[in-house]
């Protein structure tokens, strides 16, 4: 059974990854996200390599359809539609997170 992976920085979704034995696919996000990455870990004073590269996580793998294409262009439009330009705006602003730090 196949299996799709969401690749983050911190909170910020970055890539979708659907995997079935051998076979993959990937989608990276719109280019908006990364450059709502690169604004956050500014943001955050993350800009050593070390420290950009540590915040990097991928999310559960849950199971999915064995149409590894489909399953990978499903999933970055639905995170394409889930993160409008606000929400990215308010994780920039965040730091890259969800919850602000305290």
């Amino acid at each position: 059974m196949a299996q799709l992976t969401i690749v983050y920085w911190r909170d910020i979704p970055a890539q979708v990854i659907v995997k079935a034995g051998r076979n993959n696919a990937k989608r990276q996000l719109d280019e908006r996200f990364e450059k709502a990455i690169d604004r956050a870990a500014m943001r955050a004073k993350l800009r050593d390599s070390d420290s950009y590269l540590a915040e990097w996580r991928r999310g559960a793998a849950i199971p999915c359809g064995d149409d590894l294409e489909a399953e990978a262009d499903a999933c970055a439009a639905r995170l394409e539609a889930d993160y409008p330009d606000e929400r990215l705006k308010m994780l920039v602003n965040q730091g890259g997170l969800e919850t602000p730090e305290v």
